[in-house]
Formats: structure tokens, sequence, C-alpha cells
């Protein structure tokens, strides 16, 4: 295929954004050339992957036999992955204080009632960052209930990532101190005060559609809260749900293991992992979830109200809604209290995030060396860690914490989609599965930062260049 042809046809397809059901004239598309890694561990070069509708219908090296009335787009010296999957965002919040006022209370000048209202309303544009960032899948561990909704709607949306929704969390924080993340009658964190309330609950969110009950975080020492954990976890397998469990302290990641949770949304941090722990993960099975950036996250949120934030976005992936506030964020200093000591606090929480950044790093390679299943996870929405972008901070982060960039791959892919209970149908590149995919300039498999090369996503076998926002 000549080079004019090759990006009319990419022009066709993007053209197609819209009508996502008019993808090709013969229904075959044919990506052959690139140096293709499959999320399973394996790859292919110079290979060929035969697309028809929104689904894998073959792939293999140089020597597979293809459709003569295939449409061809030439990807030599590209390299192709599975779409990215974020095992950990939140889509009730911005990646700045307007959806965390316990960090930083900014509700004075950005209601909180009126951010949920409005990203209940619209939440597109973080939808769009997510695809544009290579992200086909994203799992929402604790929100609001429209979340759910959205993962329904987002399904069939080629504007959209695959959408895995929790629901709201379960929490031992008494009610009072909660009340500031809900907009009633909506509620996305409950205290747990009851075996009663607590299978209830787990009935009721399951009948929603959820795909996890979120616990945040264990209080071993309450009584009252662990004999309802207790129900709550025996009841989640009855209704067909998953315990996905935050907990920081290694105690408490113990007992979630122990009490049959399937993801533990964040890495320990308080002391090195130790032999029972890695025991009690391998026999469970458990998926970790590192976050590694979402710590340092708040340091840059904090430090952007006497500064500008830093954001490296070449794609112009995040939406402009969120670029005007983080170009804002100095107007908000004037809420920080106790000013006068700002750069002491400042100093302090660095000191805080290099303390636990050695203990997650470490404690992350312990996990890998030991095989325990690991996902992307960033944690986004959270102060400092933004839609989409943040799965790049994540990767590198995570090799620097000394795993191999090739065995990020299926960390990256695989084992998300294994988290949300859809590796059947995405996650890998494998015949029948959806045509969930990006395509890179530079070989991830050398070094994680080389996932910022990404040219292109495809989502359900629509392809669409990265650097172009999507027509609306």
């Amino acid at each position: 295929m000549n080079q004019t042809r090759f990006i009319a046809l990419l022009g066709m397809i993007f053209l197609a954004g819209c009508q996502p059901s008019s993808k090709t004239e013969t229904g075959y598309t044919l990506l052959q050339g690139a140096t293709l890694y499959d999320g399973n561990g394996n790859s292919i070069s110079q290979s060929k992957i035969l697309i028809k509708d929104d689904r894998i219908e073959a792939l293999g090296g140089p020597e597979m036999e293809t459709p003569k009335n295939a449409d061809i787009i030439d990807l030599t010296g590209k390299f192709i992955t599975p779409g990215l999957v974020d095992a950990h965002v939140h889509f009730s919040q911005t990646g700045f204080f307007d959806g965390r006022p316990d960090a930083l209370d900014i509700r004075d000048t950005l209601r909180f009632d009126s951010l949920q209202a409005r990203l209940k309303r619209n939440p597109n544009p973080y939808l769009e960052s997510y695809l544009r960032s290579g992200v086909t899948a994203v799992y929402d561990v604790g929100g609001f209930e429209w979340i759910v909704d959205l993962s329904k709607s987002a399904e069939t949306d080629l504007n959209a990532p695959h959408v895995a929704a929790a629901g709201p969390l379960l929490t031992p924080f008494p009610q009072d101190r909660l009340d500031m993340f809900n907009v009633p009658p909506s509620r996305q964190m409950l205290a747990l005060t009851s075996p009663e309330f607590g299978k209830e609950f787990v009935k009721k969110n399951s009948e929603l559609g959820s795909t996890g009950i979120k616990i945040w975080t264990i209080n071993l020492q309450d009584s009252i809260f662990m004999k309802s954990l207790r129900e709550v976890a025996a009841e989640i397998p009855l209704q067909g749900n998953q315990l996905i469990v935050h907990a920081t302290d290694l105690d408490q990641a113990k007992e979630a293991i122990r009490l049959g949770a399937k993801v533990l949304v964040h890495s320990v941090d308080d002391q090195l992992v130790d032999e029972e722990f890695i025991r009690l993960a391998k026999e469970s099975g458990v998926i970790l979830c590192p976050t590694l950036v979402v710590v340092p996250g708040y340091s840059i949120a904090f430090k952007s109200l006497r500064g500008e934030f830093p954001l490296n976005d070449p794609n112009q992936a995040v939406d402009p809604e969120t670029r005007n506030l983080l170009k804002a964020s100095q107007s908000f200093f004037k809420y920080y209290q106790g000013q006068q000591k700002f750069e002491d606090m400042i100093k302090s929480i660095e000191e805080t995030d290099e303390k636990l950044k050695s203990i997650m790093y470490a404690n992350l390679k312990l996990l890998y060396d030991a095989g325990i299943t690991i996902a992307l996870s960033t944690d986004a929405g959270n102060p400092g860690t933004l839609h989409g972008i943040s799965v790049y901070d994540e990767l590198e982060a995570m090799q620097k914490a000394g795993i191999p960039a090739k065995d990020l791959i299926p960390m990256a892919t695989q084992n998300g989609a294994r988290a949300m209970g859809r590796l059947d149908d995405f996650g890998t590149l494998e015949v029948g599965k959806m045509a969930d995919l990006i395509i890179l300039e530079k070989d991830p498999s050398m070094d994680a930062s080389n996932f910022r090369s990404i040219t292109h996503v495809m989502r359900g076998g629509l392809l669409r260049p990265v650097n172009v926002p999507f027509e609306k």
C-alpha cells in the first residue's frame, strides 16, 4: 500500500468515529508489518492481525494467509500491544482538590455537589482522555451508583473504554466523617455498622450490576466492624461478586486476603511484606494494584498551589476543563490553612513520599520476584493523578521498582482485564477477542517510557490517531 492510500485509509477510519459501524467497505482490516506483543508474554515479528467488525479474526506472522479483499494498513517498523487497562480509577474525582475535599476543602469556590452533577451528566471528557492515552478499559473501584450505569453505557460506545465499576464503598469510619464525599441522597462512602446492613448492601450493589465490593481500609481493632466485614465477605461470592480491599498496612492486607479479597488496590507501605503475606497472596491468586504514583501525586497537587502544575501531555489527551482547572491551581492557595508554614509542609510530605516510595518499590519487586499477579493501576482522579496520561508515569515507576519493561506488558493489559473479570473479551490479542489495541513508534519491551510513543488506538475495531480530539 502506498503512503497516500495509507493516510487516506486512516483518515477514513478516523472519520468513522461518529459512525462506528462504518469501518471498511469489505469488513476486513489487516494490520501488517508491526512487531506484536500479545499480552501473554509472546511476540510476533512482521505480524499480521486480521480484524472483522469488532473482533480479531486471525493473527500470525508474515506467512499467514489473508483475504484478498482486506483493507491493508502497513505498520512496518511499528509496535502493537493490547489496549492498556487501568485497574484502579475514580470517575467521581478530577485529578485536583475539588474531587477530594478531605485533602483541601475548596467547596466555597467549586461546589462538590455541582461537580458530581456535571460528572454524572457528562463523563465523556475523561472517557476520551483514557482512549487517547491508549487505555481501552478501566476499573472504577469506588464511587457513586451512576458509575455502575456508566459501565453499561460505555460498553457499546466506541468513544469510551470498557468500564467496570464497584459502586459505593464500605468503610469503618463514622458516617459523619464520610458525608463530605456524598451528595444526598446519593452516597459513595458508607459506614459499615452491622452485619445486616453489610449483607443487604452486598445484595443491592450486586443487583445494580457492580463488579466488586470495595472496602476502604480495615480496622482490625473494631470488633463490630470486623464482625460485619466477615458477613460481607461471606455474602459476596453468594452474589457472584468479588471483594476488593484498600489496605496499605501489612496486617490489614493479610486479613483482606484471608477474607477472600480478589483485588488489593494499593501497595503495602508500612513495612516490607513477609513470607506469610507472599504465601497468602500466592495461594489466593489475589491481584495486586500497586498505585505507585498516587501518593506523590498529592505532593504535585499541593506544590501547584504556589507554582505550575506539571503536565507531560504532548497529544493533548487531557480534557480542556481539567487543563483550565490546573492552570488556575495557584488561585486556590488561599484555602490552605497555615500558609506561613506551607514550605515546611511541602518538605515534610516530600520526605514522607520518599519513605513510602522506598517501601512500595521494594515490596513490588519482592512480589514480582515471587510471581504474584500485578496489574497496572493509577488511582486516577486523586489530586495530582490525572485520568488517562497517568498510566505512563505508573509504568515508568514500576520499571524503576525493578520490573523489566517486557514483563510490564502483561501487567498493563492481561492482568487488568483479569481484575475486571473481562479476560475472555480483551486484555490479550487472540482470535475471537475484541479488537482493542494500540500502535507505538517505539518498542515497549525495551523501556516503559516507550508507551508514550503511542500514535493510534483501536477500540472495537475502530482505529484512530491519539493526537486528534474525537468528533462529537
